[in-house]
């Protein structure tokens, strides 16, 4: 059901799970955090301690050094198609410089991690996990039995592991945790706390909705169980009692027999009903003595309704245990049922505000692109203005250039003529009056 909600959560985003950022480090390796919170039903002796061990299959350093119990252990470079092993050993020295030979393993369990991405959201936060009988998987392995579906019969394993963890509740079992290292808390540990960000809230939703789902499930099993031993008992104690009057009412008939038989020879005994009853109410204050057949009858008659009585109080206390259980695993599954119908319409109304604020987000941010695009398309044009602006400029620049040389030309023209004029005047005896007109016009320069 988790899964099923956490899909919807995606598709509803317009996410695939594929590329979600949870599993956007799985693509190579990656760092992980894994502890193992407790175990039970493990058989510990007197003086024994638990300790755990972590091995990362294809690894070169096999997992030997123990943990106790609540460690967390950071395992680094991990690939998805890897698997680690959770072994759970005991050992009576003080940890974690047990050697191996002084220990003993109690069970282990394999988490394909490849399942645990594509499965469960990409880690498990305080989840119970039946533990196998240790070396199970190699010594199948090593006969021959695991071919090229390994990975698939090992996620189904799993899968099968984690369904029943919450529900024998005599099988030995261990509570993991596993996740990725960025994902720790700021003091390093696997504990998500409430005033998360809603994004990392959303996207831990469903490790931690499988966690209480199963911790609900051990909860019911155990009221069951209590249930079931409290009707075993009383049962057990109504059977004694009924027991004990039947072995009263042996004892009386015994009695009855030995006075029959010693009144038998001196007197005829009746056989009406009303002479049985007063001896069995009155003792030796009849006057007649029965008759071995009705006492036999009577007896007979007290010991089938005692039996009787028995079997029906044994089978309506079975009916009464059986109402019960199914009676309150009928009110656990309307409470679990009104449980996620409530987290549904909140998750629903926080995918709806996330609707509605990425609506905001893009309609502004495809505002401000139009803006921006307007404002460019306005440089560009004012550029292009410019240009042309310049151009014209630098057209009017060669002009005012050509016609510069052009009078220039024409002053030294004039220049010559003026020298050529006066030189004529000076040979042919002029007067020099009019020099100072001359050489103004000699000594005037374009600038």
């Amino acid at each position: 059901f988790a899964k099923a909600m956490v899909d919807a959560l995606l598709k509803s985003l317009n996410i695939s799970r594929d590329s979600c950022t949870l599993f956007d480090s799985y693509g190579g390796k990656f760092d992980a955090a894994i502890v193992c919170h407790e175990v039970r039903c493990i058989n510990l002796s007197p003086g024994e301690k638990p300790c755990v061990t972590f091995n990362v299959s294809g690894h070169r350093v096999v997992g030997a050094e123990p943990f106790p119990i609540g460690s967390l252990c950071h395992l680094r470079s991990l690939q998805l198609d890897t698997a680690i092993t959770v072994k759970i050993w005991a050992a009576f020295d003080d940890l974690p410089t047990v050697p191996m030979a002084e220990r003993r393993v109690c069970g282990e369990a394999r988490i394909p991690l490849k399942h645990v991405a594509s499965r469960m959201d990409g880690s498990l936060y305080h989840t119970w996990v039946n533990l196998e009988s240790a070396g199970l998987n190699d010594s199948v392995a090593s006969m021959g039995y695991m071919g090229s579906g390994v990975l698939t019969e090992s996620a189904d394993a799993f899968a099968q592991a984690i369904m029943s963890g919450p529900r024998q509740l005599f099988q030995p079992k261990a509570c993991i945790s596993i996740c990725r290292t960025e994902d720790l808390s700021p003091d390093g540990r696997i504990q998500w706390a409430a005033d998360l960000p809603r994004t990392l809230r959303i996207a831990r939703w469903g490790p931690l909705l499988r966690s209480q789902q199963q911790h609900a499930v051990m909860c019911a099993a155990q009221h069951l169980q209590g249930s079931q031993r409290s009707g075993q008992s009383e049962g057990l104690h109504r059977l004694l009692h009924l027991k004990a009057q039947a072995e009263e009412q042996a004892r009386q008939l015994e009695s009855l027999q030995e006075q029959i038989q010693s009144v038998s020879d001196d007197s005829t005994a009746p056989t009406s009903a009303s002479a049985l009853d007063s001896l069995l109410k009155g003792g030796d204050r009849f006057q007649q003595p029965p008759s071995m057949t009705l006492l036999e009858e009577r007896a007979q008659r007290q010991v089938h309704e005692a039996l009787g009585v028995a079997q029906h109080v044994e089978a309506g206390a079975a009916r009464r245990g059986r109402e019960a259980e199914a009676q309150q695993e009928l009110d656990r599954q309307r409470n679990l049922a009104v449980q996620l119908q409530s987290e549904l319409t909140q998750v629903q109304v926080e995918l709806s505000k996330l609707g509605d604020e990425a609506n905001s987000k893009i309609e502004a941010a495809n505002v401000r692109i139009r803006s921006l695009r307007r404002e460019r398309d306005e440089a560009l044009a004012a550029i292009e203005h410019r240009k042309q602006g310049n151009a014209k400029l630098q057209g009017d620049i060669e002009e005012l250039e050509q016609e510069k040389a052009q009078l220039n030309e024409q002053k030294e023209a004039l220049i010559r003529i003026v020298e050529d004029l006066h030189n004529s005047c000076t040979n042919a005896g002029l007067p020099s009056a009019d020099r100072a007109s001359i050489d103004s016009i000699t000594g005037f320069k374009l600038p």
